[in-house]
């Protein structure tokens, strides 16, 4: 490995099946990142996910079918190291490090955090039990996650550069006191398409039951954008451009939605075409929900294909997971023996 090569970091909730918010927002760019020759980790994060939970959740049937579609759509564990955020325990001893540099009023001020304690205030009860000690914690966690690879670059969006921002505060603490024990990263923006959601709501996400997914068939895709509240006459735009980001954000949302896809997915001309129709406010939202649905298929169809590849089984998951596990854990145990020396604990015996 060129010691010029970038280190990049970033987590991927274990959600199941993924959506066209989940590519466009993350999957895309990781695939890019990987393809540019950076030494690229991405970690399933199952710790992260029991942070709210009030009840059991098969997580690793979820982790699993979610590496097969992100397989599916080219994230290359060969190029990559994708591993369990689970299967790098020492993650959680850096953390237990971590949080004894960690002021409790800088946990407060997460953005996370108070937004669960904002929704609990106003709502008694209504979030089951979301103020846990992990939820706290989620930030010093995650700077565990980001430290143990010695990353230099953390591609995140806006609601999660805070969180990087106070990676750098906590390992720049521990250097502070302990010496130059920790590389400091940096966020840097993953450029993400933030996709609204089928009924037109500000994002496309798996609670909001609002999404168009990359394993949806035929049918499904048809049915669901069907359904897509196209009842209101085009809005008069007031704009001569045709560029998307000037023209859709002043079309009624869920129009806008089937707008952006189409942008994304169909041939510049056909973009345009409806376009002009709805300039013109003719009649044609069948028309456009139809050719919609059949550049969404022929975008899913070999997502589809590799994903029920023989090649690409629960057992093919779960042996590269395991090896790049392997891959993975030298490098966070030495992070982790160096924070314990600095510290003044020692090395670890057991692992000697």
């Amino acid at each position: 490995m060129s010691e010029k090569q970038e280190i990049i970091l970033s987590g991927i909730r274990p959600t199941g099946r993924l959506h066209y918010g989940n590519y466009f927002g993350a999957v895309h760019h990781f695939i890019h990142l990987q393809e540019a020759g950076h030494r690229c980790y991405y970690f399933i994060a199952d710790y992260h996910a029991l942070t709210t939970i009030t009840e059991r959740v098969d997580f690793y049937r979820q982790t699993i079918d979610m590496l097969r579609t992100y397989v599916a759509c080219g994230l290359d564990p060969v190029k990559s190291v994708i591993y369990r955020q689970s299967d790098l325990p020492c993650t959680a001893e850096l953390a237990l490090l971590l949080g004894m540099v960690t002021n409790i009023g800088h946990l407060e001020r997460g953005t996370t955090y108070k937004d669960k304690l904002s929704k609990l205030t106003s709502k008694p009860g209504s979030e089951g039990n979301p103020l846990s000690y992990g939820l706290l914690g989620y930030p010093v966690l995650m700077a565990a996650d980001i430290l143990i690879v010695r990353a230099d670059k953390v591609p995140v969006g806006d609601d999660q550069r805070q969180h990087v921002e106070m990676t750098m505060d906590i390992a720049q603490k521990f250097n502070h006191r302990f010496g130059e024990t920790l590389k400091i990263p940096r966020a840097t923006s993953r450029k993400a398409l933030r996709l609204p959601g089928l009924d037109g709501g500000a994002k496309m996400g798996k609670s909001e039951h609002n999404t168009l997914d990359l394993l949806d068939d035929e049918k499904t895709v048809l049915k669901k954008i069907k359904a897509v509240q196209t009842s209101t006459d085009p809005l008069p735009l007031d704009t001569d451009s045709d560029l998307p980001e000037a023209v859709i954000p002043q079309m009624p949302p869920s129009v806008g939605m089937l707008y952006r896809l189409l942008n994304l997915l169909a041939p510049e001309d056909v973009y345009l075409d409806f376009l002009g129709k709805y300039r013109r406010k003719e009649k044609f939202y069948g028309m456009l929900k139809t050719t919609l649905a059949q550049h969404v298929s022929a975008f899913n169809a070999p997502i589809i294909e590799r994903f029920n590849d023989p090649e690409n089984s629960p057992e093919y998951v779960e042996d590269f997971l395991r090896e790049n596990a392997k891959k993975v854990t030298p490098v966070g145990l030495a992070t982790v023996e160096a924070c314990r020396e600095a510290i003044g604990i020692g090395h670890s015996l057991y692992r000697a």
